[in-house]
């Protein structure tokens, strides 16, 4: 039993390392201590070695694993605190960024057009305070205004900006995605718009040589099939699938691809590097099992996969998938006497101990997952139905390769993305041969590309090969039912579904009835949460003033019924709404408020319309939301009394007027108003000891009763 468990030494490893990171990137402060800890235990642990025997009695065994999860924890923690840029002394976060007057920076990726910017990430390297040039150094995002100057910037550019930085801010909004934290993983923890004229360029190719050479093959790539494949919607979607660029991806694809439980076949990634690994393999299967021809077989097939990572600009999610295929073809190449779980274990160990943050990445998530569920439940439901003829055979294959991934990953998309793809194993069952296919002639379109004449025919199909695959998704999402929306679980409800999956896997396995009991019990913790968590929601009644941008966003919320009023323009803007205002209605357990299907005027009216005032009386409680310019020979006989007077839209042009019409409690000064126009009032507001709350500065107000 000893024997069998020692083969899963890795997944012990990465699982206290992982423990680890998280430790270390959420409680820095124990950094000291950590590092004495790690030092004293890892000289034990060395010197125990020497007395330890052949045979040990099993307290030993346990004291030397106890010591080696110890090290492996305080390693992640350690790493963790060391890669994380913000605690040096010469970093940005240490600066005031109002002071800085220029900075100079390198752009360290290809970066990401829009409509009207060019971004990049980069890297800076000195900045300008007080007319001295100064060493700190961080990352930012920089966004430059769109013209033919910033069209020609690229990776490896050295500039000289004339503008100051901003720190990225928190979410403003209950629930809202943080893109902060997000950024923060990736050690990004600035960003600016620069306008034309305020950048100049000092010099070029000063970033990572294959790197740059990486996204030069990428760009070059990238017009050849620009010229070959005329649909937009086909040319964007092989540039997606076969060398990760998704910036032409329009909404509708986006969200066709998604509904059908088929996004991942846009993300270049495990399933992509899977199947140049399929091809490789099967090209040089007579060399596989051979004694010399095994390292000839790992050596091409690595070197392929790594060629393919280049390719597609050495992003982060296919060097996971392209490190993962080399563990497995390494194990399989030496005879190791170990186990695939341990393989994809100790791949996950290197990478996490190159950057521990890929911890974080949904990606990395979503990919070791897969791959398990597919590596655990697979073999077992293929095998619960046989088929004589092959193409149900493999029909069947798919299908369950299907479902392995999403019982693996389902609890994961619902937390991230709170839905759940209804036909995906029907969506699969297209999109995964067509992506062998289209990634196989797209590579083949890029080798015989000098071939003018071939080359038009493979665009050519191509090209209408993906307008079928596009027709048959688009048609799965006009299907009843395509996708469930609206379900929201949290962190602890979906670490309970996992454990709940474990369980199974262990029951499956095992035979244990146990494991069995301890399933439903888990499922039972998790259904008592959401049970308690909507009790909750049931009795709560709240105000949210949300902060939306430019706009107005007001929710009324008693128990499971809202009134929701929002601008008409934000009201059409859905990717604002799905931001901003979705996340904390879907934790409110509202079912009638989605952003794809909102349209103010469908609602009931809980406010009535005065002179561009409007007023409600909510719970006893008097609340005036003030929107509109009044009439200037309008007037009340007294203030009107009010427990909350929301301003919006840069109504408020004299302070005088506050008093003069009403009698508030409480002022609450929306996003809706101009930054000029806040400050000009806010110091009034204070003279006057009046009570007010700033959403753009503070974040969304919440008001319970």
């Amino acid at each position: 039993m000893q024997q069998a468990w020692n083969r899963y030494a890795f997944i012990r490893f990465v699982l206290f390392m992982a423990i680890g990171i998280v430790a270390g990137t959420f409680i820095p402060d124990f950094f000291n201590i950590i590092l004495l800890l790690f030092g004293g235990i890892a000289v034990l642990y060395i010197a125990a070695q020497f007395f330890r025997g052949y045979q040990f009695p099993a307290s030993q065994s346990v004291s030397f694993a106890v010591l080696a999860f110890l090290i492996c924890f305080s390693f992640g923690y350690l790493n963790a605190f060391w890669k994380s840029e913000k605690h040096d002394e010469a970093h940005l976060l240490k600066v005031n960024t109002d002071e800085i007057e220029a900075f100079e920076a390198i752009l360290i990726n290809a970066g990401k057009t829009t409509e009207k910017t060019h971004g990049f990430k980069a890297e800076i390297q000195q900045v300008l305070i007080d007319d001295k040039w100064q060493n700190y150094h961080g990352n930012a995002m920089v966004y430059f205004q769109k013209d033919s100057l910033s069209h020609e910037l690229k990776y490896g550019d050295e500039l000289l900006v004339k503008s100051r930085l901003s720190e990225l801010e928190p979410p403003k909004n209950p629930l809202e995605f943080n893109y902060k934290r997000f950024l923060g993983f990736d050690q990004i923890y600035h960003q600016q718009y620069i306008p034309s004229g305020k950048w100049l360029k000092l010099d070029e190719d000063k970033g990572n040589l294959i790197m740059a050479y990486s996204i030069n093959t990428g760009l070059f790539l990238e017009e050849i099939m620009n010229e070959y494949l005329q649909n937009d919607q086909s040319l964007a979607i092989a540039k997606a699938l076969t060398l990760g660029i998704k910036d032409e991806l329009d909404n509708d694809l986006r969200n066709a691809y998604a509904s059908a439980g088929a996004m991942h076949v846009l993300a270049v990634s495990g399933l992509h590097v899977g199947i140049i690994f399929l091809i490789v393999s099967t090209l040089l299967k007579r060399w596989r099992n051979r004694k010399r021809g095994r390292i000839f077989f790992a050596i091409i097939n690595i070197s392929v996969l790594w060629a393919y990572a280049f390719i597609t600009g050495l992003s982060p999610s296919v060097q996971r998938a392209a490190m993962m295929f080399s563990f497995i073809i390494l194990a399989q190449a030496m005879k190791r006497q170990t186990n695939i779980y341990n393989t994809l274990a100790a791949s996950a160990f290197v990478l996490l101990s190159f950057d521990p943050f890929l911890l974080f990445s949904v990606g990395f998530q979503l990919s070791y997952l897969a791959v398990l569920g597919i590596v655990f439940f697979q073999p077992k439901l293929y095998g619960l139905l046989q088929f004589k003829f092959v193409i149900w055979d493999k029909i069947w294959a798919i299908t369950c390769v299907s479902i392995a991934a999403q019982l693996a990953t389902a609890p994961l998309g619902l937390l991230y993305f709170h839905q759940f793809p209804t036909y995906f194993f029907l969506s699969n069952l297209v999109v995964i041969p067509a992506a062998f296919l289209i990634l196989n002639s797209s590579l083949f379109l890029m080798i015989i590309s000098f071939w003018d004449w071939a080359a038009e025919w493979i665009g050519y199909f191509i090209d209408h090969f993906i307008q079928i695959i596009n027709y048959l998704v688009f048609s799965l999402d006009y299907l009843p039912n395509s996708t469930i929306d609206g379900i929201f679980i949290n962190t602890l409800e979906s670490w309970l579904i996992y454990i709940a999956i474990s369980f199974i896997a262990l029951f499956i396995s095992e035979k244990k009835l146990n494991y069995l009991k301890l399933t439903v019990l888990s499922l039972f913790l998790m259904s008592a949460s959401i049970c308690l968590r909507q009790y909750e929601n049931f009795q709560e009644k709240k105000l949210i003033v949300y902060d939306t941008g430019k706009h107005y966003a007001l929710a009324i919320r008693n128990g499971f019924s809202q009134y929701l009023k929002v601008e008409e323009e934000l009201a059409q803007d859905k990717n604002k709404l799905r931001f901003h205002v979705y996340p904390s209605q879907l934790q409110a357990g509202i079912a009638d408020f989605h952003p794809d299907r909102f349209e103010p005027d469908n609602q009931k009216e809980l406010f009535e319309d005065f002179h561009g005032l409007k007023l409600a009386i909510w719970e006893g409680k008097r609340i005036i939301h003030w929107y509109q310019e009044l009439d200037e020979d309008f007037t009340f006989k007294k203030p009107v009394d009010s427990d909350l007077l929301i301003i919006s839209n840069n109504v408020l042009e004299k302070h005088e007027k506050v008093l003069e019409f009403f009698n508030p409690k409480k002022i609450v000064v929306d996003a809706s108003n101009s930054y000029y126009n806040i400050q000009n009032f806010k110091a009034k507001f204070e003279e006057e000891n009046l009570d007010y709350y700033i959403v753009p500065e503070k974040g969304a107000f919440e008001w319970k009763l």
